[in-house]
Order: C-alpha cells, then sequence, then structure tokens
C-alpha cells in the first residue's frame, strides 16, 4: 500500500472519528448525487424486460443480446458508483468489472448453447441477489431497507430457479429473464427516487446552514474603527 493511501484513509478514520455527523453526511451527499443514474438503470432494465416477455422470443441470438446488454450497463453503473464514491467501494468495482466481462462474454460467445446461456442467467442472477442482499444491510444510505433486501431474494430465487430447472425451453428462460429485469428495474427506479429525495433534504439541510451562518454574520456587533 502506497504511504499517501494510507495517509488518506487514516485522515477519513479522524475526520469520521471526530465529527461522525459530517462525514457521514458527506457520505451521503456523494452517493445521492448520482440518483438520476439509479433511475436511468431502472428504466432501462424494465424496458428490456418488457421486451424479453412482449416478443415471445424464440430465438436464443435475441434472448442473449437482451442479458447481455443488462449485464454490460449494469456493470457499467456499479463500476462508476464505486469508482466515485468518497471511499472506493471495491466490492461495488469488481461486481461491475465481472458483469460488463460476463456481457461480452455472452454476447461474442459464437453458437452458444441454451445450455450455457441458462447456466449465465442463473449464475447471474445468483450473484446479483446476493451482492443487493449485502447491500441491504450493509450499505448506510440505503432506505428503505426491505426494498433492496426483498429485490435480493427475489434475484436469488430466480437465479436458482433457471440453475436447477433441468431441459429449460427458451420461452422459460426468456420469461424469467424477462421477470427478473422488470423486477430489478422496479428496485432500482424506486431506489433512485428515494435517493432523489434524500438529495432533497441534504440540500435543503446546507441551505438552512448557510442562512443561519449568513444571520449570525448579520447580527455581530460591529466595532468602530
Amino acid at each position: 500500500m502506497e504511504p499517501h493511501e494510507t495517509r488518506g484513509e487514516t485522515k477519513e478514520l479522524q475526520d469520521a472519528l471526530l465529527h461522525p455527523l459530517e462525514f457521514a453526511e458527506g457520505e451521503a451527499r456523494q452517493a445521492t448525487g448520482w440518483w438520476w443514474l439509479s433511475v436511468l438503470l431502472g428504466l432501462v432494465s424494465i424496458a428490456l424486460g418488457a421486451t424479453a416477455l412482449a416478443s415471445r422470443i424464440s430465438a436464443i441470438a435475441t434472448l442473449v443480446a437482451v442479458f447481455a446488454v443488462f449485464l454490460m450497463f449494469t456493470g457499467i453503473v456499479e463500476f462508476v458508483l464505486g469508482l466515485s464514491s468518497r471511499r472506493v467501494s471495491w466490492l461495488a468495482v469488481v461486481t461491475g468489472a465481472v458483469s460488463m466481462v460476463a456481457g461480452v462474454v455472452v454476447l461474442i460467445w459464437p453458437n452458444i448453447s441454451l445450455f450455457a446461456l441458462a447456466v449465465i442467467v442463473g449464475v447471474s442472477l445468483l450473484c446479483w441477489g446476493v451482492y443487493h442482499l449485502y447491500l441491504s444491510f450493509a450499505d448506510p444510505v440505503i432506505r428503505p431497507r426491505a426494498v433492496t433486501l426483498v429485490g435480493g431474494l427475489a434475484c436469488s430465487a430466480l437465479g436458482v430457479l433457471a440453475l436447477a430447472w433441468p431441459g429449460i425451453s427458451i420461452v422459460v428462460l426468456a420469461v424469467l429473464v424477462g421477470v427478473f429485469l422488470i423486477v430489478y428495474g422496479l428496485f432500482a427506479f424506486v431506489a433512485g427516487l428515494r435517493l432523489l429525495d434524500l438529495h432533497h433534504v441534504l440540500k435543503r439541510a446546507d441551505a438552512g446552514r448557510s442562512r443561519d451562518a449568513e444571520s449570525a454574520e448579520d447580527n455581530r456587533p460591529r466595532h468602530a474603527a
């Protein structure tokens, strides 16, 4: 580890211990600034899920394209969010990178079989489910936690179903993918709106403190020179 990285982490720890409220607000302000990315992710996921369900996918290439786009786009979002926080979330960075790689692999795999696609879909859904279960307990910004918790459970269940279903058909797999994308998109959209609410609360709190500081400055006695 580089010396300047150690000093930076030590200073962050000191700030957190000496000024816990200000430190927590700074972390929350950084996270809530990306609310629009979560909303966009939700809308894209819902659109892809609706496509998977409404088009009655019968060609494996179409399902591959839909799921690959989701993996790559979601991976980019997680990667950016992980790097943009005040303290880099390496779990989010690694999760995003793995998702992007998985999306590229699915997209460029020549003549991928239905079985291989089902395994990739199942493992991906299970991993996303476990990741969101972890976030529901570990991420201090996520509210309400129940939304992320239920989303994690739903994704995990769909992943297990995709892996355990013997001889799954393309239509059933498309339905599983479509349901997952819509569920995931709805939770991401709700989470983004929640972050937007929190972002406005923090902005109002900052404006209130600024007004109080200006009022205190105006009321301070002036001494003649």
